[in-house]
């Protein structure tokens, strides 16, 4: 709060005006850059979402009280969906990777009753799912990752046992699972990312009966891990997103009743993580998306106490972050998606005791206005 000066003068010296101009710079965008779309069929969360080599986007599963088998495709030309195959299995927690054939590979999840090892594949040319080669060991809350040879890396997760530090590959080419090196921690809720020198960095999560600040680094080449630097804050149900400049971008996630508004980067070359400023928002259970001009757009999550339909943007040029335009609704536990259009779906979410069926897009090239309103006073000297 700003608080007006004042003066007063007792001298008899002669008093001019001289004009000056006083601006006020108010910032503001010429329409918002998010508008809604096309409801999906089912309201769902923790569902997942994969944009298709046609341009479409494929959710499955997920929940709403029920646990769901049901699929359906959004189409960006009409902003429509339309239901299609329905999963084998229900589920939830699963993860999905579309793979270089074009194929969508759906990976275990919880089903309502048990925990699931079992895997299928989704084939946009029939619209149909068939089951493939089941996985060594049931994960939920596991991560996915497309190596560089078009092997699926599956890391942890929890097995309705215990949270598990096992990984193993998918081949597309024999639809086999095989066991690879296990993680140094055992964790579920963590991220796993591919970095440029064909390496899976995974960071973060809970494991061992704690919050966990470990990272470590897969190598396909050995099929071994080895652990890096760890993170300055423990946290789970964070995000990491690769960065055009290839280094990791972690933001948000929760320890225990504390929510993160830290925010973290992993520099490859060093090993080494630096924090990078706060956002706006303490949150997790949210996303985060690359848009094409480099920036992290971080949409909705839990502030722990409140559903956020707040939205903010990390620029990696100047390592600072502004507040977007807000989500028409407030949700986590959602989708978020960039189109070929380079705009961003998001899907789905909860609020509340609330599951939504929701969609809305953001639209990154949608610019701001800046109005200058200027005033004359008059100085007295």
């Amino acid at each position: 709060m700003s608080t007006p000066l004042s003066s007063t003068s007792t001298s008899t010296s002669t008093f001019t005006s001289t004009p000056t101009t006083t601006s006020t710079t108010i910032t503001t965008t010429q329409q918002s850059r998010w508008s809604n779309t096309g409801s999906m069929n089912n309201a769902r969360h923790e569902h997942t979402a994969s944009l298709l080599t046609n341009g479409k986007v494929l959710v499955a599963g997920g929940n709403n009280g029920h646990v769901l088998n049901s699929a359906e495709l959004y189409d960006t030309s009409t902003g429509t969906w339309t239901i299609t195959g329905s999963l084998n299995t229900t589920r939830y927690g699963h993860t999905a990777s579309l793979l270089t054939n074009g194929k969508v590979l759906v990976t275990g999840g919880y089903s309502g009753s048990i925990f699931l090892n079992s895997t299928e594949l989704y084939d946009p040319s029939t619209g149909t799912w068939t089951t493939t080669g089941n996985m060594n060991s049931a994960r939920n809350f596991h991560t996915a990752s497309i190596l560089t040879n078009g092997k699926v890396l599956v890391s942890g997760g929890y097995s309705g046992i215990s949270i598990v530090n096992s990984t193993e590959l998918y081949d597309p080419s024999t639809g086999i699972w095989t066991t690879t090196g296990n993680m140094h921690n055992a964790r579920d809720g963590h991220t796993a990312s591919l970095l440029a020198n064909e390496k899976v960095l995974v960071a973060g999560g809970f494991g061992d009966h704690t919050f966990l600040n470990t990272a470590e680094l897969y190598d396909p080449s050995t099929e071994t891990w080895r652990t890096t630097y760890n993170m300055h804050n423990a946290r789970e149900y964070l995000t990491a997103s690769v960065l055009t400049n290839g280094k990791v971008l972690v933001t948000g996630g929760s320890a225990g009743s504390t929510t993160i508004d830290t925010v973290e980067l992993y520099d490859p070359s060093r090993g080494s993580w630096t924090i990078t400023g706060k956002m706006n928002n303490a949150r997790h259970n949210h996303q985060a998306s690359l848009l094409p001009n480099g920036k992290v757009l971080v949409t909705g999550g839990s502030s722990g106490s409140t559903i956020l339909n707040t939205a903010e943007l990390y620029d990696p040029s100047t390592e600072s972050w502004t507040i977007d335009d807000s989500m028409n609704n407030a949700r986590d536990y959602h989708t978020a998606t960039i189109l070929t259009d380079g705009k961003v779906l998001i899907a789905g979410g909860t609020v509340g005791n609330t599951t939504l069926d929701t969609a809305e897009l953001y639209d990154p090239s949608i610019g701001t206005l800046t109005i200058i309103n200027k005033m004359n006073n008059a100085q007295n000297n």
